[in-house]
């Protein structure tokens, strides 16, 4: 049993982790990262960092997040990662204009690579 749960508005994601995800279709990346920042702030670490791989938050219309479901106290690193994303992401200009159905395909494969690779790397005790 897993220790920890999936944030995303990915539907790969939502597909191949069914069980541990929460999925919020038609959320942005700046939702996904305000609710992260909500349940970091009830007590929850942000496990993958929020901007990793190299796609801007402004390109991606996908982001998908690990937290822990053990709650504690606030964890500043994890708030300060979450809040600083959410700055990177506000100083980036919005994005203006709309992608094919390959190019969003494309997105989501890339988004749950990433993702892929933060499960495979979580220490033992977040699978137990």
């Amino acid at each position: 049993m897993a220790n920890f749960y999936i944030l995303t508005n990915n539907p790969l994601v939502e597909g191949k982790y069914p069980e541990i995800t929460n999925f919020e279709e038609n959320s942005s990346v700046e939702d996904i990262f305000n609710h992260s920042r909500d349940s970091i702030h009830l007590g929850a670490n942000l496990i993958n960092h929020p901007l990793a791989g190299s796609i801007k938050p402004n390109q991606s219309p996908y982001k998908s997040l690990v937290l822990s479901d053990r709650r504690g106290d606030l964890d500043m690193f994890s708030l300060t990662l979450i809040e600083g994303a959410n700055q990177v992401l506000k100083k980036l200009p919005p994005r203006r204009r709309e992608y094919d159905e390959g190019v969003l395909e494309d997105f989501q494969v890339i988004d749950l690579d990433l993702l892929d690779s933060a499960i495979e790397s979580l220490p033992y005790e977040y699978h137990e």
